[in-house]
């Protein structure tokens, strides 16, 4: 029986860290525990880290084991984000690590743990242990202490010390992409500009937030969610694949440079962005946000938006919290008919990054639902969009008001993919559909209605958001030497996953079908 509960507790500490149950691991947990446990200070140390588990579980379950998006998200997010990831929660994430919790903290006071004196079974456990990382380093030819350690540690599979490791690499990870970030906001544009020839006085990105095409009438959804898009927009193009699938890695690769120093890897130029090439343009440039300075999300994209001449924020220390509710898109409106209202002779560049759909839905409705999907999360998040294209409706207006000749661009920094059995949608690297997003182009000069099907990438988009605005770039990149509508479709289309460099193949992802439609 108490091999069992050993077994048991190894099984269970696995899945709770958000690993793949693996034999080794499990055996490995299962050794440590009947040859350590016995002891008080194996006991304490046992406890301390089975509840430390049990409380990452609802992170664990989502996101999996520690990773640069949560760690960011542990360094940046306030109380108001916490309570805010928390009422997203189902019940049971909440009951059952305090179950646990009780659990373990009763049996490593009471359990009495099998004492172990085989030798046979300690020389086996120590084998297991040591064989995957004599193995690589092997391979890799480790043959420094320093080499040999790091192997060790960084392969073998005994989920504590993995947790541990990986939550110190990222730690130091996050740390350091923070400090070379800082280092890249000292510098402007180092893309050079060939030509500067606006054909417009009014330039608008909108960036809307967690929005999946296939939710939206304008890609084919039944419900007619978009009205104003499926009629007025100039280009409706079906094919665009975001970087990232959530926002603090997909927008800085959206709207700025990217470098791939291998096939496997890319990294950002924050400098060259989208407002530091507006500004050496000569346009006057305003970012409007109602998303927070600071928060889980807000790591790489407020820097960007450093850049702008003029910022608006309709919160200032957190995106997601309590202090927003009631803090809806809307409230940007004021703020750019305000700009429009002043008779400049620069070309603007203004970007309105919107909260969109970010989830909690329901929160983010101004008015009533207006959508029954017999779901309350999806007929929520169905009514987000139509909110959002009221207020793309609402920026087109305000233009018309100040008689601007504008050109407006409409696109979401990711999508999402379907959780709980079809009842809620969340962030999800797994699936095709979080990358797939909208990319809607609206023109004063342009009444007629183009519809593109073919397929993009998020990457380099700096350069296509470039082209657009009249500012020719000397790169040699299809989205610079092509009209818009002519840039031909792009294969071997690479994502990011949930880390913040490595890239994976969008085409090998599983497919998220949207039921509703």
């Amino acid at each position: 029986m108490q091999h069992v509960v050993c077994l048991g507790l190894s099984v269970l500490l696995v899945y709770l860290l958000g690993y793949p149950q693996r034999f080794d691991r499990i055996l490995l947990t299962y050794f440590s525990l009947i040859l350590f446990a016995r002891f008080t200070i194996g006991k304490i140390l046992f406890g301390i880290f089975f509840v430390i588990a049990a409380l990452y579980f609802p992170a664990g379950f989502y996101y999996g084991s520690p990773n640069v998006a949560v760690v960011s998200a542990i360094a940046e997010t306030n109380i108001d984000e916490f309570e805010e990831f928390c009422s997203q929660l189902s019940f049971y994430f909440y009951t059952i690590p305090l179950l646990l919790i009780l659990v373990f903290i009763v049996i490593f006071r009471k359990f009495p743990f099998p004492k172990v004196n085989n030798c046979y079974l300690i020389i086996f456990a120590i084998l297991l242990l040591c064989y995957r990382p004599i193995k690589a380093i092997i391979k890799y030819n480790s043959n420094t202490f320093t080499s040999i350690s790091s192997t060790f540690i960084h392969t073998v599979k005994y989920p504590i010390l993995e947790f541990t490791v990986s939550f110190y690499d990222c730690v130091k990870l996050y740390l350091k992409e923070k400090q070379e970030q800082a280092k890249q906001l000292e510098n402007n544009n180092l893309i050079p500009i060939s030509s500067i020839t606006p054909k417009n006085k009014t330039y608008i990105i909108i960036i809307g937030e967690s929005v999946r095409k296939d939710y939206m009438s304008a890609y084919g959804f039944k419900y007619i969610n978009t009205p104003f898009i499926d009629k007025n927009a100039y280009i409706i193009w079906d094919g665009l694949i975001a970087p990232a699938p959530h926002t603090q890695a997909s927008i800085p690769h959206l709207i700025s440079e990217s470098f791939f120093p291998t096939s496997k890897e890319v990294n950002t130029q924050l400098n060259n962005n989208i407002v530091s090439i507006a500004n050496q343009a000569g346009f006057d440039t305003y970012w409007l946000s109602n998303q927070g300075k600071l928060g889980a999300i807000e790591i790489t994209v407020p820097r960007i938006a450093a850049y702008a001449k003029y910022s608006f924020y309709t919160k200032s220390g957190e995106f997601n919290g309590k202090s927003s509710r009631g803090k809806y898109d809307t409230l940007l409106l004021p703020e750019l008919d305000n700009i429009l209202s002043k008779n400049d002779d620069n070309p603007k560049l203004i970007v309105m990054h919107l909260i969109g759909s970010h989830p909690h839905f329901c929160r983010r409705l101004e008015l009533p639902v207006q959508f029954d999907l017999n779901n309350e999360n999806i007929s929520c998040y169905v009514s987000s969009i139509k909110e959002t294209d009221d207020l793309i409706a609402a920026t087109i207006d305000t233009l018309k008001k100040y008689y601007q000749d504008y050109s407006v661009v409409y696109f979401a920094d990711h999508g999402l993919a379907h959780a709980d059995q079809y009842q809620d949608l969340r962030h999800n690297a797994d699936y095709q559909n979080s990358y797939q997003v909208p990319l809607i182009f609206f023109d004063s000069n342009n009444q007629s209605q183009l519809r593109i099907n073919k397929q993009i990438s998020g990457f380099q988009f700096v350069y296509l958001l470039s082209k657009w605005m009249g500012v020719q770039l000397d790169v040699k990149h299809d989205y610079m030497q092509h009209e818009i509508t002519e840039i031909p479709e792009q294969q071997n289309i690479k994502v990011k996953d949930w880390n913040m460099n490595n890239l994976y193949e969008y085409d090998k992802l599983k497919k998220d079908p949207n039921p509703f439609n």
